[in-house]
């Protein structure tokens, strides 16, 4: 027998998805990624990325810390972070502590500001539900606050926010900045915004400058969204909208930084 061929059947065996048959969906996708690609509409350029803080994107999506470019690799199966898009919407449903520990647990299990072995309700500072995907800041056993994304208890991001000291409240009625970036590529790609909050805000807004508007979950001193596109990887390309009981403010992001 042709030792290669030997070779090729043990790493068959390591295939996490050997023996599955992809969905009617899933083959729609591939054929549509593939008629791209024939078609010269995709290509290898690195994804756009400003990331502000550090990025653990797992799931075979990318690992970098700091200003690093991200390599778009294509993937014919849609991942979590594709059913994350595909089902996503404009206003988050607010989840309290209690109903998300499964995905609490499983961001405190990584390794994004060390790892916590206990997991309470109360560590869950902010959640939201989009669709499918979860999104959480939490702080973590070592004093860290962290960020995950997760679809289920998928994890397909997590990010660090603080180093375990806690962060200055804004002022009345302001918001700061602490991380904003894009990841991903194609119909894929999304991006995220992290801040604080300072007393008196009672929501904010991030209007993209197409036009469209999505609402920001606002919860224990912090505002966190997450939506499809490259936007968060670009400069200025959104504005903030801050909501008070005595009005709205709008801000450039790079005047909240």
């Amino acid at each position: 027998m042709d030792t290669s061929m030997k070779d090729l059947e043990q790493l068959a065996s390591l295939d996490p998805a050997r023996g599955r048959e992809p969905t009617a969906m899933e083959w729609a996708r591939s054929q549509a990624f593939v008629e791209r690609v024939v078609a010269g509409e995709v290509t290898g350029r690195p994804a756009r990325r400003r990331p502000v803080g550090r990025w653990l994107a797992v799931g075979g999506v990318t690992v970098a810390a700091g200003v690093v470019a991200a390599v778009a690799v294509p993937v014919l199966l849609p991942g979590t972070a594709e059913k994350a898009v595909a089902s996503w919407s404009a206003a988050p449903s607010s989840r309290t502590g209690e109903q998300v520990l499964p995905q609490a647990r499983a961001c405190a299990g990584n390794e994004v500001g060390g790892s916590s072995s206990t997991v309470r309700p109360t560590d869950v500072l902010l959640a939201e539900q989009r669709g499918v995907a979860t999104l959480l800041v939490m702080q973590k056993s070592g004093g860290t606050v962290v960020e995950c994304l997760s679809v289920g208890e998928d994890q397909f991001a997590s990010m660090g926010l603080t180093d375990g000291r806690t962060p200055p409240a804004p002022p009345a009625g302001r918001v700061t900045l602490e991380t904003m970036s894009s990841t991903g590529s194609g119909d894929s790609m999304w991006s995220n915004i992290i801040g604080l909050v300072g007393p008196d805000v009672t929501g904010v807004d991030v209007r993209l400058d197409n036009g469209q508007i999505l609402h920001a979950s606002v919860k224990a001193g912090w505002w966190a969204a997450w939506w499809p596109g490259p936007a968060g990887g670009e400069v200025d390309r959104l504005t903030v909208v801050v909501h008070t009981s005595s009005g709205s403010t709008s801000h450039r992001p790079s005047k909240l930084m």
